[in-house]
């Protein structure tokens, strides 16, 4: 769980690490299936282009924070379009599937320009998780999800598939925090903590995500205004 507050570097470290964005200096590297290691890097891209990270880009699946969609096809088309591009068996039956546990069925015929609120989100929910994802990055999944949505991406957090890595952005929700079980905090572009929550949390009374973050947040303007 990426924590900070607006300008803290949160997005920008999603966008890196989904590779949609190529990091000015350093690199990340990846683990697939527990033994090859694959960089994103500026390095490397210039050395073996983005055809060196195609099997990984593969296997993320990436929600930047949006509001509003600008395509004309509808739901049902969207999602089987995006099943034959991860390649996954039976692109309907799978989509529908999701349509059906995400409350979507009564929308596949809508065009996605169309859709708001609480049925987008959920919308781009089944999307980014319709190719099976090994790395799930979310930018804000709760900003605008209505009850239903919540529920479904609560149950869908504590169900996940083995070898599954999920990566989430937030600036106050801390009920979706507390389902961290590792925790960094951004600060001005820069990792200010990192570290399991149970570790971090037992240093305020309360044991709380929330708790460890305000004291954070305090100790933060306690130094700038020394």
């Amino acid at each position: 769980m990426v924590l900070g507050s607006r300008g803290s570097g949160k997005s920008t470290l999603l966008r890196v690490t989904a590779t949609v964005m190529v990091p000015d200096d350093g690199n990340v590297l990846y683990q697939l299936n527990g033994t090859e290691t694959v960089e994103w890097s500026r390095g490397q891209l210039m050395a073996s282009g983005i055809s060196g990270v195609t099997r990984l880009k593969e296997k993320i699946s990436y929600i930047p924070h949006m509001k509003q969609l600008d395509h004309d096809m509808t739901v049902e088309q969207s999602l089987i379009m995006q099943a034959q591009g991860k390649r996954v068996l039976r692109p309907r039956k799978r989509s529908m599937e999701l349509l059906t546990r995400w409350g979507l069925a009564g929308v596949r015929n809508t065009p996605l320009y169309q859709l708001r609120g609480g049925v987008l989100k959920r919308y781009l929910l089944v999307h980014s998780l319709i190719g099976r994802p090994q790395l799930w990055i979310l930018d804000e999944p709760t900003d605008g999800l209505d009850p239903l949505g919540r529920a479904l991406l609560w149950q869908e957090l504590r169900q996940a598939p083995k070898g599954r890595v999920t990566l989430i952005a937030t600036e106050r929700d801390m009920a979706l925090a507390e389902l961290a079980d590792q925790l960094i905090l951004m600060e001005c572009g820069q990792c200010r903590r990192q570290g399991k929550k149970k570790w971090l949390t037992a240093g305020v009374a309360e044991g709380t995500v929330s708790a460890w973050y305000r004291t954070m947040q305090t100790f933060s303007n306690l130094q700038e205004h020394k």
